[in-house]
């Protein structure tokens, strides 16, 4: 439950809706719609891609965050 809280906290919910909505072409123009910096994002979109929630697109030109997962819902048995 921790883990989930964590990786689901407010400030990540926040940013798959950036990502989602804005579509950023790359970490440095998501740091400046967030105003986080760009190793921030980066520590946190590794591991929001580790559970299945972004996809980190890379090309030639750097890095683009994609929002595989923007709605949850919860089931606790």
């Amino acid at each position: 439950m921790a883990t989930m809280a964590a990786v689901l906290s407010e400030d990540n919910r926040a940013l798959l809706r950036v990502i989602r909505d804005q579509r950023p072409k790359s970490l440095t123009a998501l740091a400046e719609l967030t105003g986080r910096r760009v190793p921030n994002l980066s520590r946190s979109l590794r591991m929001m891609e580790g559970y299945g929630l972004v996809r980190l697109k890379r090309d030639v030109h750097g890095v683009a965050p994609v929002a595989l997962a923007t709605s949850f819902k919860i089931l606790i048995d």
